[in-house]
């Protein structure tokens, strides 16, 4: 599995879960939304087995995680990356080598 985490750039006007949903929808077909709690949802894109965890405050998303579980990520990775560029979020790619020692614990 891939993580990317999507955040919003600097000085980028507020988005919300739902201007993501209708830019992925856009780029790649119908998204499922379930809300877990009041500050975090869970999108889904079935077709590219691509899940995102929202995190929220108020209506604002603060940081999507999204994981990328098909053997070809690449499909799914240009989806996210063109929804963050026209959202004005930056994209970045978990790498597993940045864990400390205190995440070993």
């Amino acid at each position: 599995m891939i993580e990317l985490l999507a955040i919003p750039a600097w000085q980028t006007p507020p988005k919300t879960l739902d201007d993501w949903v209708a830019q992925l929808s856009t780029l790649a077909g119908r998204v499922e939304v379930s809300r877990e709690s009041t500050g975090v949802s869970w999108l889904e894109i079935g077709s590219l087995r691509l899940r995102g965890y929202a995190v929220l405050d108020g209506l604002r998303v603060e940081a999507i995680n999204f994981e990328l579980n098909d053997p070809d990520p690449g499909p799914a990775t240009l989806v996210i990356e063109a929804a963050a560029q026209a959202l004005g979020f930056e994209v970045h790619h978990d790498d597993p080598d940045d864990q400390t020692d205190e995440d070993d614990d």
